[in-house]
């Protein structure tokens, strides 16, 4: 559930028809409560000055939801006996007056029916928006989603291409672009190219990525949360690990919704199976990944990358470098946090071609003190992040960030913004390719004789081979000033990847 589900305030109106509907009401709103929402309807209170509470009710929702059934339909249009349902008479009579009010798209009154041949007693006025069917199994979610403002499905980007444009004569000439006279390409764009080397080699050029492909198992394992209400698990979990004799410690890939737990980790593994002996979990049939993984409903996608994020934690968290990783939520990324006693922290990766030793984070002095020691803040190697879904497929796309904290372990210092922009502008392809590469000698782990495989993976980025290639050294010899002076950097640090 997202933090905005945790303010969203819903009220329920709905008739008396039965002992069984207003169970079925009751049931509604606390489930809808146990999910972060602030629920309410009149099962919850003993007294009220009724007419004006409802008023008040209404007034304070973010959203109402309609229990349409034949006897609500009746008491909209004023079709009961005189003195029967005169509360679901005044809230109808109140939620006409909201809909008069504001004219348009009814964002706030959602018509809800429990049975599939209730929708034929929708009120008019609601019948051209949204409805839920809470017949169905997934009715829930799809309330969820209302509620939230969820849409069903993720809208693709449009493809986009090139018109088809004939190429200059002579253009992929080893070292240079000639123009026949009055070529297709003159006339087309109005102008011609000058006769000098355009760069481009038939030799193979490799191109880099920063999508890094992920994989997972095909099931995930789920629990259900037996603790009581008001126990926080993380807490409890800590408590269970303690108290193992050896164990690592506690697993952070995990996911919590409506009380079930999804992992992708098998729960007969240590701290799992302790929760089950300590009656704080209890197993339940697995389900298949690719049903989250693979749904066109962004609910479901967004609840597969919260895993995702934690199993990125997790691996960040037992990378088994010199120094720790953390994540800031302030900064929104992951960085090496500073080791007491150390003013610098270096580890030794390999890159593209060699290995060396990289500077993860550093002091920086405070120059204005008169203390030589007092330190400003301090810079850290680091890196943001989303998943991706492309093709089926899904992708790690790692951002590299520098970060600058106030207390080195993620804190953000005042100058945060203007440090991090100011380290990241002069920074080209070849810096940008490194840092790049820095994160996958990181992140990417393949399992080996030492190294046992882990359920999640993070896998190198993808490598191209594109022929024809670009010459940098040849584009030197056209370009001037500041772009000059920026290929000629980037020559330099081909030696260093």
């Amino acid at each position: 559930m997202s933090d905005k589900s945790e303010t969203i305030k819903v009220f329920v109106s709905y008739t008396h028809d039965s002992p069984a509907h207003n169970e079925r009401v009751l049931g509604l709103s606390n489930e809808l409560r146990a999910s972060g929402f602030d629920c309410d309807i009149d099962q919850y209170h003993a007294n009220q000055s009724w007419p004006a509470w409802m008023e008040r009710k209404i007034e304070w929702a973010d959203y109402v939801l309609v229990v349409c059934t034949p006897t609500y339909l009746d008491r909209w249009n004023n079709d009961e006996k005189p003195g029967v349902g005169r509360g679901a008479q005044w809230e109808s009579l109140l939620t006409r007056q909201h809909l008069y009010e504001a004219p348009g798209t009814n964002s706030k009154f959602v018509p809800v029916v429990f049975e599939t041949g209730h929708l034929a007693y929708i009120p008019k006025p609601l019948a051209d928006v949204t409805r839920i069917v809470l017949s169905h199994n997934e009715g829930f979610d799809q309330l969820r989603c209302r509620l939230l403002n969820i849409a069903p499905a993720e809208m693709p980007s449009v493809r986009t291409s090139l018109a088809p444009f004939a190429l200059a004569d002579g253009f992929f000439a080893r070292q240079q672009c000639t123009v026949a006279p009055r070529s297709r390409i003159e006339q087309n764009v109005g102008r011609s190219f000058d006769h000098q080397p355009c760069g481009l080699s038939e030799t193979t050029e490799t191109l880099f990525s920063n999508l890094f492909p992920v994989t997972f198992p095909p099931s995930m394992q789920a629990a259900k949360i037996t603790l009581k209400r008001g126990v926080n698990f993380t807490e409890h979990l800590a408590h269970v690990w303690k108290n193992l004799v050896s164990a690592d410690a506690p697993f952070v890939d995990y996911w919590i919704e409506q009380r079930v737990l999804y992992t992708f980790r098998p729960l007969t593994e240590g701290i799992w199976k302790a929760l089950i002996n300590a009656n704080a979990i209890r197993p339940l049939p697995a389900k298949r990944t690719s049903d989250w993984a693979d749904s066109m409903l962004m609910a479901d996608k967004n609840k597969f990358i919260k895993l995702l994020n934690k199993c990125l934690d997790q691996l960040c968290m037992s990378h088994g470098m010199a120094h720790k990783m953390a994540f800031s939520k302030d900064m929104k990324c992951h960085l090496f946090i500073v080791t007491p006693q150390t003013q610098t922290g270096r580890i030794k990766v390999k890159a593209i071609k060699k290995e060396a030793t990289r500077e993860v984070y550093k002091a920086i002095p405070d120059t204005t003190s008169s203390d030589p020691s007092a330190i400003q803040h301090w810079q850290h190697q680091a890196f943001r992040h989303s998943f991706v879904r492309f093709g089926g497929k899904w992708f790690l796309n790692v951002v590299p960030f520098w970060a600058f904290s106030s207390d080195g372990r993620g804190s953000p210092s005042r100058w945060q913004k203007l440090a991090s922009a100011n380290m990241r502008r002069p920074e080209r392809n070849r810096a940008v390719l490194g840092h790049v590469m820095f994160w996958a000698s990181i992140l990417c782990r393949e399992p080996d004789l030492v190294r046992a495989e882990e359920p999640f993976n993070i896998h190198y980025p993808f490598q191209m081979l594109v022929t024809p290639s670009i010459d940098d050294s040849a584009w030197i010899k056209i370009t001037k000033g500041n772009d000059k002076a920026a290929l000629q950097s980037d020559l330099k640090l081909d030696v260093l990847l």
